[in-house]
């Protein structure tokens, strides 16, 4: 990990990011939505000679919430803390641009990624069914 570095994701960077997302869900993002989202500053890389994980943090409609619409790391390197450090990374920035809190949606049917918010903070707020085409969605928050 000596050659890590989070950074704004770049155009450069999508066909990784693509990568990472196909092995990631089983409905995966296509890459237009990624470079859609290339001028967010809360769209994020973790990088080590290549990029090995991204996430997305965005502004929710009250400007205080920031929302949490995508993590994930490659399936190679999973359980190193690279989805630790890059939601660790969300947190800061979005608190600089003056946020006091982020929600999240996560599938109810992926318990490990509930307990993974869960050990970072996150409770769990409520349920939105049929939020996924093939699931429901269990909205998680956290004061930040």
């Amino acid at each position: 990990m000596e050659n890590m570095s989070i950074r704004r994701a770049l155009e450069s960077d999508i066909s990784d990011i693509v990568e990472i997302e196909n092995c990631s869900f089983e409905v995966p993002w296509p890459d237009f939505l990624f470079k859609a989202h290339l001028s967010n500053p809360g769209f994020l890389v973790y990088e080590e000679d290549k990029v090995l994980g991204y996430a997305i943090v965005a502004s929710s409609e009250d400007k205080r919430t920031a929302h949490l619409q995508s993590i994930a790391v490659h399936r190679d390197h999973r359980r190193q803390g690279i989805a630790s450090k890059l939601l660790e990374w969300c947190i800061d920035l979005v608190r600089l641009y003056g946020f006091n809190r982020m929600t999240l949606e996560v599938r109810e049917k992926n318990v490990s990624a509930q307990l993974f918010y869960s050990n970072n903070g996150f409770v769990v707020e409520g349920k939105v069914d049929g939020y996924y085409l093939d699931d429901n969605a269990i909205v998680m928050g956290k004061d930040i």
